[in-house]
């Protein structure tokens, strides 16, 4: 097994899976090959397809139901911003102090979001998530999103971050580069990091 460390804006996990051969790396993105590796896809990874499928859903599509590589992350950077600006001005509004920075753990099963044990309005931030159910949810697609992106960046050359491709090819290529329980665990942020990363965050509650 080989550790492959994995990281982006606001967002750290350690990705294990084992090492692959040089062609199942480069996985081709041409219809053709899409169309081969769809009929011949196994049974258990409907699943991750689906879930890969589901967060690709609201995102704007070109002609043809397609989608490039590169619109996923520019979502996901427009979802987060506009998500920490809501949040910032609710919690602020209970008299939070958002101006400290301050690390956000979700729990994948429960939903439920838990921030760091030293904020002093540690249970002000929690009840906020308890009662926005919708803010949780918001914050596991950009996490989930975030996971995507990631091994598309680590995995793709500009011009195949570039190139589209319908939903279905999509979801298989994710299947076959990224370890597919990483789609079902929870995650973390750093609320307020603004551009800035950090490293080597445990982020499973």
């Amino acid at each position: 097994m080989s550790t492959q460390p994995i990281e982006h804006k606001g967002y750290g996990y350690t990705l294990k899976q084992p090492r692959r051969h040089r062609e199942d790396v480069d996985f081709p993105l041409g219809p053709e090959s899409s169309k081969k590796q769809q009929e011949t896809a196994p049974k258990p990874g409907f699943g991750v397809r689906d879930r890969i499928r589901q967060l690709l859903s609201d995102i704007p599509r070109q002609g043809d139901n397609r989608l490039s590589f590169n619109a996923i992350r520019d979502y996901r950077d427009v979802l987060e911003k506009g998500w920490e600006s809501t949040v910032s001005n609710d919690l602020r509004s209970m008299g939070v102090d958002v101006d400290r920075k301050f690390r956000l753990t979700l729990d994948a099963t429960s939903q439920s979001v838990v921030a760091d044990n030293d904020h002093p309005d540690k249970l002000k931030i929690e009840q906020y998530f308890l009662s926005n159910g919708d803010k949780a949810v918001d914050m596991d697609s950009i996490l989930q999103l975030g996971k995507l992106v990631d091994v598309a960046e680590q995995t793709l050359s500009p011009d195949q971050m570039a190139q589209t491709l319908d939903g279905e090819a999509m979801g298989l290529w994710f299947q076959s580069n990224m370890e597919p329980s990483a789609l079902f665990r929870g995650g973390g942020m750093v609320f307020g990091l603004g551009s800035a990363a950090y490293k080597g965050l445990d982020i499973r509650v």
